[in-house]
C-alpha cells in the first residue's frame, strides 16, 4: 500500500518539475525577472525529496526479520517473531506512515512554493504563477473558487469512496472541515427546497456541531425521530410531511447506534406517490463520517423503476481517507451532479472550500487501498471488543457494531465504546479522566502505543473520554482503535489493567462491582431520546422535553 501511494507520490513529484521547467522556459522567453536565490531552494528541496524518495523506496522492498539496518542503527524489527501479516518488512507500520508523511508534506511545499493563491493570466517581466494551466487561461484565478489540482483530486476521491454509478452521476466537492460540508449541504437545502414552515426530520442523534445549525433555526420546524429504525425515521417524515431527512449510519454515541441505510432504500422502493406523501420529492442527508465509503448509497438510492429520495452526503475527511496521518482538517460531500452550479457555488460563497495547499497533502487513495485498510481497521477493532467484553463485559459495556455485514455495509468502522458500571460518579468527566491516565500508563507497561485526545480512524489507538452532548447522558470512553494488528492484544491487556485499578481506587464503584458479580443490577443511566420537536417551538430557549439534545 505505502509502495503504491509512493510511487503516485513521486509521479506528482515529477509532474511539479515539468511545473517548474515550463514556468522557467516562460520567464526566460520573456526575459523575466528572477530570484536565483528562491530558485537555488526550490531545486535543493526537489533534490532532496528525490533522495528521500528513492531511500524509502529501498526500506519499503526490505521483506525480513532478523536484525535490519535503519539510518546508520542497528534494530530490531518491531514486528519479528509476530504473527502479524506485516511482520515480514523491516520498517514498522508506523514507520512507513511517518515517512510517508514527511514526504508529502516536503512535497506540498514544493509544489506550492512558486504558487499564487489569486494568479495571474498574462504578465510583463515577472511571471506571477506557477501551475502552467493558469496561464493565459479563461477561467478566474482564485483559490477560492477550486484550483486545477483540487478537482482533479475531488474526481479521485469520488472514485476511490465508490460512490456514483452511471445511472447516478454524481460530483465531490472538499471542504475545510466536515462541519463544513455539512454547512454547504444544508445551505443549498435552506435556498432551494425548505420554505417557512417545513419540516425537517432527524434521527435521535446528528453529530453536535451540525445540529447546532438546526438548533438556531426559527421557521424551520425540526422532529426528532423516536428511534434509529429505518421505519420509525421513515413513519416520522410521513407523518410530519417532512421535505428532508438527515442521519448518521452510525452514531458517534456510546452505542455506537446504527440506521440500516440499505433496509431504508428497500422499503422508500415503492412509496413514491402521492399516496405515500411522495418520497421523491425529498431529500437525505447522510453522513457517513464513521463508515467512510462503506455504503453504496446511490446504488442503493438510485435503481431505476423507485421513487427513491434525492441523496446528498458528506463525511469529515479529517478522519479515514487521510490513513491516520492528520495532517489537515477537511470534509467532502457528494451530490446529484444535477445539482454541482448551485453546490459548487455555495461552496463558493460561504468560504467553505478546501485550499489546494491543504488539499496537495492529501495522500492519493484508490478503491482498494481505502478498502483495504478500513478492513484492517475493521478487523482489529472487532477483535479488541470481543477480547474487551470477554475479560472485562462483567465490569464494564463495551460496544462495536458487529451487526454491520448484516446491513450491506463494507466494514464497520474502527470505534469501540466503553461504559464502565458503577455509581453515578463513575462515569463523569474527572473519573473518566483518570481511567484515561491509568490506560496510558499500562500501555507504558505493555509497550503498546497509545495516545489520548478527540477524533478517530488514526493508524495509533487513542483513548477519549467522549461527551456525546446529549440531554442526562453521560460522558463515555471512545477507542479508536489502530492499523497495527500486532498491538491489539497488548492495548486489550492495558484497558484492562487500568480497569481493574480505577475500580480498586473507587469504593462506591467496587460496590457497584460487587453488587454485579453477586446477581444484582448496577445502575446504568439510559439516554431516553424520544420524538419531540425543535425550531421554532422551544419554551425559555430549551428544547422541548424529548429530544436527544440539550441547550446549556
Amino acid at each position: 500500500m505505502w509502495a503504491i501511494l509512493l510511487s503516485r507520490l513521486k509521479a506528482t513529484t515529477a509532474v511539479i518539475k515539468k511545473r517548474y521547467d515550463e514556468r522557467a522556459r516562460i520567464e526566460k522567453e520573456i526575459s523575466a525577472r528572477t530570484d536565483d536565490w528562491c530558485i537555488d531552494v526550490f531545486l535543493q528541496l526537489y533534490t532532496r525529496i528525490q533522495t528521500l524518495t528513492t531511500e524509502l523506496e529501498m526500506q519499503l522492498a526490505i521483506t525480513q526479520t532478523q536484525n535490519v539496518s535503519i539510518q546508520g542503527q542497528q534494530q530490531q524489527s518491531p514486528e519479528a517473531g509476530t504473527n502479524s501479516p506485516l511482520a515480514s518488512y523491516a520498517l514498522a507500520p508506523w514507520q512507513m506512515e511517518e515517512r510517508y508523511r514527511a514526504l508529502i508534506q516536503l512535497q506540498s511545499c514544493l509544489g506550492s512554493f512558486f504558487e499564487r493563491a489569486s494568479p495571474a493570466y498574462d504578465q510583463s517581466k515577472t511571471v506571477w504563477w506557477f501551475d502552467p494551466s493558469y496561464h493565459l487561461s479563461d477561467g478566474l484565478n482564485y483559490d477560492r473558487y477550486g484550483a486545477p489540482d483540487v478537482r482533479a483530486f475531488e474526481a479521485q476521491l469520488l472514485e476511490a469512496l465508490a460512490l456514483g454509478s452511471k445511472a447516478c452521476p454524481t460530483k465531490l466537492l472538499l471542504t475545510s472541515s466536515g462541519v463544513a460540508a455539512f454547512t454547504v449541504l444544508h445551505q443549498f437545502l435552506m435556498s432551494t427546497v425548505l420554505t417557512a414552515g417545513d419540516t425537517i426530520v432527524i434521527s435521535p442523534y446528528l453529530y453536535f456541531e451540525c445540529f447546532e445549525h438546526l438548533r438556531l433555526i426559527s421557521h424551520i420546524r425540526v422532529v426528532n425521530s423516536p428511534t434509529f429504525a429505518a421505519e420509525d425515521i421513515i413513519a416520522t417524515a410521513e407523518a410530519h410531511n417532512a421535505k428532508a431527512v438527515y442521519l448518521d449510519p452510525m452514531a458517534n454515541t456510546l452505542g455506537l447506534d446504527t440506521t440500516d441505510i440499505r433496509k431504508m432504500a428497500q422499503l422508500l422502493s415503492s412509496r413514491g406517490d402521492a399516496a405515500t406523501n411522495g418520497w421523491a420529492d425529498r431529500y437525505l442527508l447522510i453522513d457517513g463520517t464513521l463508515i467512510s465509503g462503506g455504503m453504496p448509497v446511490y446504488d442503493w438510492f438510485g435503481q431505476p423503476g423507485t421513487h427513491h429520495p434525492k441523496v446528498l452526503y458528506y463525511e469529515s475527511a479529517h478522519k479515514y481517507i487521510q490513513m491516520g496521518m492528520d495532517v489537515v482538517m477537511c470534509g467532502l460531500l457528494v451530490y446529484p451532479a444535477e445539482h454541482h452550479e448551485t453546490i459548487g457555488l455555495i461552496r463558493q460563497v460561504t468560504g467553505t472550500t478546501l485550499y489546494s495547499r491543504q488539499a496537495n497533502v492529501l495522500p492519493p487513495i484508490d478503491l482498494p487501498i481505502h478498502q483495504s485498510r478500513m478492513g484492517w481497521l475493521t478487523a482489529n477493532a472487532e477483535r479488541l471488543y470481543h477480547l474487551l467484553d470477554q475479560k472485562c463485559g462483567t465490569i464494564a459495556k463495551i460496544n462495536f457494531p458487529t451487526h454491520w455485514r448484516g446491513m450491506g455495509w463494507g466494514h464497520g468502522g474502527n470505534v469501540v465504546t466503553i461504559r464502565l458500571y458503577g455509581d453515578e460518579s463513575i462515569n463523569k468527566r474527572p473519573s473518566l479522566d483518570a481511567f484515561t491516565a491509568l490506560i496510558l500508563r499500562a500501555g507504558e507497561e505493555e509497550g503498546v502505543a497509545l495516545t489520548k485526545g478527540g477524533g478517530l480512524g488514526f493508524s495509533v489507538t487513542r483513548v477519549w473520554p467522549s461527551t456525546p452532548f446529549i440531554r442526562n447522558e453521560d460522558p463515555y470512553m471512545r477507542i479508536s482503535v489502530g492499523i497495527d494488528p500486532a498491538e491489539v492484544e497488548p492495548t486489550a491487556r492495558a484497558i484492562e489493567k487500568a480497569l481493574d485499578r480505577h475500580y480498586r481506587a473507587s469504593r462506591s464503584a467496587m460496590a457497584q462491582w460487587r453488587l454485579r458479580e453477586n446477581g444484582g443490577v448496577a445502575v446504568v443511566q439510559n439516554n431516553g431520546a424520544g420524538a419531540g420537536v425543535i425550531g421554532g417551538n422551544k419554551e425559555n430557549g430549551v428544547v422541548k422535553a424529548g429530544s436527544a439534545y440539550f441547550v446549556s
